[in-house]
This record gives C-alpha cells, sequence and structure tokens, in this order.
C-alpha cells in the first residue's frame, strides 16, 4: 500500500482498520517489525497486504528514505511477488520516487474513464526513461461495444477507414 496519501487498500480487500502500515515501518524502522503488519488477503491464501498506515505529514521524504530499500528487501526473502499499489504517477511524485525499487512499472488506464491526456503521458514516461521497464494495462474494455473489436474491415469497425488506435491514445476519444 504505496499510495500513502490516499490508502485504500483496506476497502477493496476488507481489512481490519489498523492504523499500522508501511508509514509506520518507514517512519521507524528501529522500533516497528515489518510484518506484523501484513493482513492476509481472504481473496486468496497465497495474497498478502500491507496497508499504507496512517497518512503522515510528510509522505515525499518517507518515500525518498533508504528504509523503503531495505522494507523492499527484506519482503523479498519472503515473498515471490511484491506489488506496489501508488498513487497515480501524473498526480504526485512519491510514485516516480518509489519507481526506484520496483522491477517493473504497470501503468493502469480505465478505457472510457481516463482522460487522452492519461494515455499520452506513457510517452513522456517512455521518452523522460522515468523507469527502466514500463508496461500498460487498459482495464474496462467492453468487448461488446461497437467501438472496438477484432479482424478487419467494417464489419468489426477496425482497419481500414476507420479510427483506430496503437494504444498511445491516438484514435480514441475522450
Amino acid at each position: 500500500g504505496l499510495d500513502i496519501r490516499k490508502p485504500g487498500l483496506n476497502k477493496v480487500f476488507n481489512l481490519s482498520h489498523r492504523t499500522e502500515g508501511i508509514t509506520n515501518y518507514l517512519a521507524d524502522p528501529e522500533h516497528t517489525n515489518l510484518f506484523d503488519m501484513i493482513q492476509h488477503s481472504d481473496v486468496s491464501p497465497n495474497l498478502d497486504i500491507l496497508p499504507g498506515g496512517p497518512i503522515p505529514p510528510n509522505p515525499t521524504e518517507l518515500m525518498a528514505r533508504t528504509v523503503l530499500e531495505d522494507a523492499i528487501e527484506k519482503l523479498k526473502e519472503r515473498y515471490d511477488y511484491i506489488i506496489l499499489d501508488t498513487a497515480p504517477i501524473a498526480i504526485v511524485t512519491d510514485t516516480a520516487i518509489a519507481g526506484r525499487v520496483a522491477d517493473m512499472c504497470v501503468y493502469v488506464c480505465r478505457a472510457d474513464v481516463t482522460p487522452k491526456l492519461g494515455y499520452q503521458y506513457i510517452n513522456v514516461l517512455r521518452d523522460q526513461k522515468k523507469f527502466d521497464k514500463l508496461a500498460t494495462v487498459i482495464n474496462s474494455i467492453d468487448l461488446n461495444s461497437r467501438k472496438s473489436g477484432y479482424g478487419y474491415g467494417h464489419k468489426y469497425g477496425y482497419g481500414y477507414g476507420h479510427k483506430y488506435g496503437y494504444g498511445y491514445g491516438y484514435g480514441m476519444k475522450k
């Protein structure tokens, strides 16, 4: 839960509303046991969640400390995969700072919700080399909609003579 300005994992995963989380560890690693704050998910027995914790007065400063690297190294000893849920990259600098401990960044956009500029920001991140490895996910695509489809020709609304995109916002509405 590295969206420490507006944590939301508790709601999504129906976790207890304890106040402890990663911010406690980042603020005071000598007196905080990282693993005591991890909660088991009811989604899967193989999914544990480390909530964000209390909203700190200095989120950017906490994220910039080397303690974040230490926390990730400790988690890597116990877990095969660590997914960092962060704030939207274009909103605050915390996400770019947290990117230094990530092996890969997955930029998630929602079809018909994410503004066109949000899709175009993927190019900015690539051009500025903010992340070594950058992938995109577009979710909530309505495959029954006539706006999209697979194949060529006018039957599918995709192909020559129709607007179609390359995944970077070209030809997309919004």
